[in-house]
């Protein structure tokens, strides 16, 4: 229960400091995120175009995590599968995860694994929205993305996301 807490206290901060800014580099949330204990680097995903249908879209990623060292790296493929409310097309976009572990996996390689969680995004031209995915091995890791991406499509998209990444060999 402690650690559900733990886990629900590190999401919401996460999601309050990111919530309103432009994204940044990966280079800049490793230097911003420095002395976090919980904070192990960011997750670079190239998200493929798509079409939401009304319900539900999957759209396919091409992912590079980058440590919190700045020298750390693993490359991931993965798709994100949104169910709820999901009306539109989008671009393909290139996002940043901040990505925390509170637990032992810390490693760039240990990202593999399903996570779920809330996503949200309003599109027209511009896309802004935020993403909170929880899971990975073991159950203890969390993402977050949020900001702002320019020429994104038209499309609105209110529910629940699954992301599945898998180290490339």
């Amino acid at each position: 229960m402690n650690k559900c807490l733990s886990i629900g206290a590190a999401i919401t901060l996460a999601l309050t400091a990111g919530a309103c800014m432009q994204q940044s580099t990966p280079q800049q949330l490793n230097t911003t995120n420095a002395n976090s204990r919980i904070y192990i680097g960011s997750l670079t995903c190239n998200i493929a175009a798509g079409t939401g249908y009304i319900l539900a879209s999957s759209k396919r990623m091409d992912c590079v995590f980058l440590g919190k060292d700045g020298v750390s790296t693993a490359q991931y493929d993965g798709t994100i599968t949104k169910v709820g409310v999901d009306i539109g097309y989008t671009k393909a976009v290139h996002t940043i995860w901040r990505v925390y572990s509170l637990g032992s996996q810390r490693a760039a390689n240990s990202l593999s694994g399903t996570y779920v969680g809330e996503q949200s995004s309003a599109a027209a031209g511009s896309q802004a929205g935020g993403n909170w995915l929880y899971g990975g091995a073991n159950a203890e890791v969390g993402m977050v993305a949020s900001g702002i991406v320019k020429d994104a499509g038209y499309n609105l998209a209110v529910g629940v996301a699954e992301m599945n990444l898998k180290l490339r060999p």
